[in-house]
């Protein structure tokens, strides 16, 4: 059977490990690692997001290729050892799973934990300035501009006791459901 699988001589071990290598790295040369870097779209309706929460997925194509390059390089050696079919394949499964799952802990414990979040949290903004882009009307909301570390420019709703026309500064005094509570800039 072994000898089906033998592509120009070659064990199918060393051909899985050298395309998955080689896939490897393709994904380094674009630099998507599955860690908010490109976008590559497969049909289905799975979503780990529920299981490991904010990060790389468990499926993603650089643990994919780090398994196939594992098991096919310890096929390969296994193989070489003269060990039966069955031990070489159990084997360098186990070997590729180790090593996926290995780099799955290290790139969600030192790469993606250590990304900055975009969302921005109203209860801080308490006390800021922000500018008024869309006026401010007696019982009537308006739309104010904030500019956060976060996210750059940022918008919200907002509504005040007094009138207060566009381009004028306000100071947030609070949010209630996302809408900002305002009163003019003294001074």
């Amino acid at each position: 059977m072994a000898v089906a699988f033998a592509l120009l001589g070659v064990s199918i071990y060393i051909w899985i490990g050298v395309i998955a290598f080689l896939f490897l790295l393709i994904l380094v040369v674009l630099g998507d690692f599955g860690v908010g870097g490109g976008d590559v779209d497969v049909g289905g309706d799975l979503d780990y997001g529920e299981f490991v929460g904010p990060g790389i997925s468990p499926l993603s194509p650089p643990l994919l290729a780090t398994f196939g390059s594992t098991f096919g390089a310890m096929g390969a050696i296994l193989e070489r050892q003269g060990l039966d079919p069955l031990p070489v394949a159990f084997l360098s499964g186990v070997a590729g799973m180790a090593a996926s799952v290995g780099m799955f802990f290290v790139v969600q414990k030192y790469l993606v934990r250590a990304q900055t979040s975009s969302d921005v949290h109203p209860e801080e903004l308490v006390g800021r300035d922000a500018q008024v882009l869309i006026p401010i009307g007696r019982g009537q909301s308006g739309q104010i501009l904030i500019i956060t570390p976060e996210r750059g420019r940022t918008l919200f709703s907002a509504i005040a006791e007094e009138e207060i026309p566009r381009d004028s500064i306000v100071e947030i005094l609070g949010f209630v459901g996302g809408v900002a509570n305002v009163r003019k800039k003294l001074g």
